[in-house]
């Protein structure tokens, strides 16, 4: 007899969320049964699935290199300029 999965443990064993996996049998690319009001999944399904199987790999940034040289902050600078709570304070010493 052949062993029989839960969504759950497919889900463990694919390395995605069981939503996913509900979603696969929706979409009839995993081949599931409804025993008792449960969905299983045989293992030779499984086993069938994983070989099509293959998850979006995410799709990594491309850093640009395009990158200015770093400037030095002058008093001309506009953050200076900023007025705002606490601008027309003294610090005494």
């Amino acid at each position: 007899m052949e062993n029989l999965l839960n969504v759950n443990q497919v889900a463990f064993i694919l390395r995605v969320h069981p939503l996913t996996i509900r979603r696969y049998i929706k979409e009839g690319r995993l081949k599931a049964l409804k025993a008792g009001g449960n969905i299983r999944i045989k293992e030779s399904s499984l086993a069938d699935f994983n070989k099509e199987f293959n998850p979006e790999s995410p799709k990594t940034a491309v850093i640009k290199q395009n990158l200015r040289p770093a400037k030095a902050f002058t008093l001309d600078d506009p953050l200076f300029r900023l007025r705002g709570k606490g601008a027309s304070l003294t610090l005494s010493s």
